[in-house]
């Protein structure tokens, strides 16, 4: 397995992190935002949601910053309609072009093999949408049973420590979701053992690649 790390820029790097519903973000890409951020401090993260009410934007914000700390991360929460998304797909389109008028260097983001609508709508607009991005696509655990679907081809490997802390930052800020049959801490932790013996680590969060492009004169 190749092992490519990220590029050293001499400058912050800057990384768009999308999601439909508070908490999407944190269960599909969490372990990473905060061992990115914890590698990298200097990273510009911006969070946009596409859902939500007041109580759960509260939640998501107060998440999202503990897992980027102690890098900086700016949240947009929007108020769009809870599984509906596809019927608001004008305003969806709108977001996303405004934001993929930023030079981000990376986006994490949905795919388009989930089976929850408002998760699909995105994971299928952001490679028309982010065109000149590199675009990771993060999966999300659920009752759909969906996870043979996504096949991931980008893995970040992670330790023990690393998942038992995104699930406490899961668990402390996300009240709404406790009592839930799902929200428990080996749900998370056993899909990343799972992707972690799929890449030869003790953990890992995986991710689908859809399209790059390779620079052959790259350090030549």
């Amino acid at each position: 397995m190749l092992n490519v790390p990220l590029p050293q820029l001499d400058r912050p790097l800057r990384v768009l992190l999308l999601g439909a519903h508070c908490d999407d973000i944190e269960i599909g890409a969490g372990g990473t935002v905060a061992a990115l951020a914890q590698q990298r401090p200097d990273t510009q993260f911006a969070a946009v949601i596409l859902t939500s009410v007041p109580e759960r934007a509260a939640e998501s914000r107060a998440c999202l910053a503990a897992l980027a700390n102690p890098a900086d991360i700016e949240v947009t929460v929007h108020d769009l309609p809870d599984t509906r998304l596809p019927s608001h797909f004008d305003e969806v389109k709108d977001v996303l072009a405004d934001l993929a008028r930023q030079p981000w260097d990376l986006v994490l983001t949905h795919q388009r093999y989930d089976a929850h609508q408002d998760h699909r709508l995105l994971g299928e607009l952001a490679p028309t949408a982010f065109r000149d991005h590199l675009v990771w696509h993060f999966e999300i655990p659920k009752w759909d049973g969906d996870l043979g679907t996504s096949r991931p081809n980008v893995y970040v490997p992670l330790t023990r420590a690393q998942i038992d802390a995104k699930w406490a930052v899961l668990d402390e800020h996300y009240v709404s979701q406790r009592g839930k049959d799902w929200w428990d801490a080996e749900t998370f932790s056993a899909l990343a053992r799972l992707r972690g013996m799929e890449c030869r680590a003790p953990y890992a969060e995986a991710f689908r690649v859809e399209k790059l492009t390779v620079d052959l004169s790259a350090g030549a």
